[in-house]
């Protein structure tokens, strides 16, 4: 088993302590080099999270034309469930094969994207958007594995925060550019927008972007992929993923599908990691990055805080008018993301944002309890804006506390596994606590039928076509609201969680050793004890 071993770096303009990533990819960019990279890399990023939140503007369009019915949700969980699956090998495969080739392939986004648009089918749909998820994996973790690459730690933060504010842009751009394309055009635009923008990025990036890299023999590179750990990962991540949104709707808690697929999900669990630990040489994830000092706290939070920040997407859509809510949590993200880079890069400490981003967001999940159909603009603004500021102070804080606390030869895996526990924590949409809710309160209404319940799950699309009158409409959306407090109280507690486990971080300075204090300390004490040995010199016996 790999153990982890404190190294001391000092982190300056040039960065020359910091070990070299496999396959020699670290690259300092400055100048002219990093006004062509960092944009490019941004647009990439831009497209790819324009993709995974524009849709939901879509889904009725969609929905009357390809008859999706209760398997709606499907539309975005397809992309979701692709792009988590094949998160967490990009980080090593990157290391390998470089990360610019695996950007390239990553280009799997456009084509799936351009097939969506010529879907005929919803079945075809579905495919064709878990082709796009594949790709959309690779781009958000290379982007950032290269931004990393290519930047000093101290300096990093500066970066990270500027694509913290173009992924709120992203999110909340997306729905207002897409409603518009909807209005003017068809649904399949939708699509064709992304390989409108990442074509020409990747172009871009291809040809201009330059990052060292040993090529050598890509037979030889192959050799050292444990493909073993590739199919175990991907049937952990499909077995736990595919049942999980469903569970208690789709399937039946005590059916023998959904048991048997848990059970089956739980073994891969195990023998991936058994794999990990005591088979691969060159492991998707070493178990070591998770003895790394304060490093456990931040993949639970960077767990917890998918499932608010994915659930915030799906479950207040119904009270979204194209994106029109979603604009200030757009506006206090990009501010906020953008400061904190700013503080990161000047005081080096990301601790301070962590602790107070993640008291703002339990604060903003209780306040958010306060919902309700009658809620005033203003005042769901204001629980909005607080929302945002603290997802702008801990969406990418936490990664520098992470790279801060690892081995510079881990930052692309690790990188990886941060994305992935956020993704899979967004697949924990907290499904059965809605349909449970609405099952129990809609069982008794002649004019909302037993199979519609799936469907009002995903979302409330599915009452406009039902010819409900106002008063039974308004009936309907008590309910659902109802439902919805439930969940904001599981946000609430999950929200005390993630400032619990800020309150426990321990070292978080990115100007000195970003090591554990307490390993250094006993190197010092012993390299004393070691002078002192040498000290006393040859002891001599008096003839």
């Amino acid at each position: 088993m790999d153990i982890y071993v404190p190294v001391q770096e000092t982190q300056g303009e040039t960065d020359n302590s910091d070990a070299q990533s496999i396959g020699y990819q670290r690259k300092l960019l400055t100048g002219k080099r990093l006004l062509v990279a960092f944009p490019a890399l941004s647009v990439a990023l831009f497209g790819s999270f324009i993709d995974q939140t524009s849709v939901s503007t879509c889904i009725p369009a969609i929905s009357a034309e390809l008859g999706t019915g209760s398997s709606t949700s499907r539309i975005s969980s397809s992309f979701l469930i692709a792009l988590t699956a094949f998160l967490l090998i990009n980080g090593r495969m990157s290391d390998i094969f470089g990360r610019k080739n695996v950007l390239s392939c990553s280009a799997t986004i456009a084509l799936g994207d351009l097939l969506c648009g010529f879907a005929r089918s919803k079945e075809q749909l579905f495919y064709f958007r878990a082709i796009a998820g594949i790709g959309g994996g690779g781009v958000n973790s290379v982007v950032l594995i290269i931004v990393s690459n290519m930047t000093t730690l101290k300096n990093r933060g500066k970066y990270q925060g500027i694509i913290g504010a173009i992924i709120a842009s992203a999110n909340g751009i997306g729905v207002f550019l897409e409603g518009a394309v909807i209005e003017k055009t068809s649904w399949r635009w939708v699509f064709w927008i992304v390989p409108l923008i990442a074509v020409p990025a990747g172009l871009v990036i291809f040809f201009l972007l330059t990052l060292r890299f040993e090529a050598g023999n890509y037979l030889e590179k192959a050799k050292k992929v444990h493909y073993g750990g590739i199919l175990l990962s991907l049937a952990t991540a499909l077995l736990i993923l595919v049942p999980l949104p469903g569970a208690g709707v789709t399937y039946a808690w005590n059916s023998a599908t959904l048991l048997g697929i848990i059970i089956v999900g739980a073994v891969m669990t195990v023998l991936f990691v058994l794999f990990e630990w005591k088979v691969a040489s060159l492991p998707i994830m070493p178990l070591r990055v998770f003895q790394a000092p304060n490093c456990a706290y931040m993949y639970a939070q960077s767990f917890f805080s998918g499932i608010v920040h994915y659930g915030n997407f799906f479950y207040r859509e119904w009270a979204i008018i194209l994106g029109a809510l979603m604009l200030p949590i757009i506006v206090a993200t990009s501010i906020s993301s953008i400061a904190c880079g700013q503080f990161l890069a000047r005081i080096g400490r990301y601790m301070p944002p962590i602790v107070v981003g993640y008291g703002l967001w339990t604060v903003e999940s209780g306040l958010a309890i306060l919902f309700g159909q009658e809620s005033r603009p203003w005042k769901m603004t204001s629980i909005l804006l607080v929302e945002g500021f603290s997802i702008g102070m801990t969406l990418h804080t936490t990664l520098i506390g992470l790279l801060a606390n690892s081995r510079s030869e881990d930052r692309g895996v690790l990188t990886t596994l941060r994305n992935f526990l956020r993704t899979v924590g967004g697949a924990f949409r907290l499904t059965v606590i809605l349909f449970n809710n609405l099952r129990t309160h809609f069982t008794n209404l002649p004019y909302l039928p037993a199979d519609v319940l799936p469907g009002l799950t995903s979302s409330t699309y599915q009452l406009d076509s039902l010819h409900l009158t106002s008063e039974e409409k308004q009936q309907a959306l008590a309910v659902y609201m109802e439902g919805m407090h439930c969940i904001f109280i599981f946000y609430t507690a999950r929200s005390a969680i993630t400032y619990y486990c800020a309150l426990t971080l321990g070292i978080h300075t990115c100007t000195r050793s970003t090591r554990s204090t307490r390993p250094m300390r006993l190197q010092r004490k012993q390299k004393l004890l070691l002078s002192g040995f040498r000290s006393l010199g040859p002891r001599t016996v008096p003839k």
